[in-house]
């Protein structure tokens, strides 16, 4: 048994590497929308200088994936990545897609 679930960032029609978790369920969700707060607040207002500044979804991605696995460790099993969602396993909460463009969840999968 997991609590299985996938994750994507997405700026207009530019995606990311899908981030897979088999434990995480939707604490993963609570755990990007921290993340988005803490990447707005310390981001000036139009800057443009940087890839994460311009919300590139794979530099996000990583950062994301840095951020949220920074004391964790080694992975042994858990985490994962996939070129798209079909690459893994996310049948317990389904595929979600976080729009950096607007801020907001568009959810596939189990949810839908």
């Amino acid at each position: 048994m997991g609590d299985r679930i996938s994750i994507q960032f997405k700026n207009k029609k530019e995606l990311s590497v899908v981030f897979f978790s088999h434990w995480d369920g939707k604490h993963l969700i609570e755990k990007v929308e921290q993340y988005i707060k803490e990447l707005n607040k310390d981001t000036k207002k139009g800057a443009i200088d940087y890839p994460r500044d311009r919300r590139e979804p794979n530099t996000i991605m990583v950062d994301f994936i840095r951020w949220y696995l920074q004391d964790s460790g080694r992975t042994k099993s858990n985490h994962y990545l996939g070129a798209t969602e079909n690459d893994g396993d996310n049948s317990d909460n389904g595929h979600w897609v976080f729009d950096l463009i607007n801020n907001k969840w568009d959810i596939r999968g189990d949810e839908e």
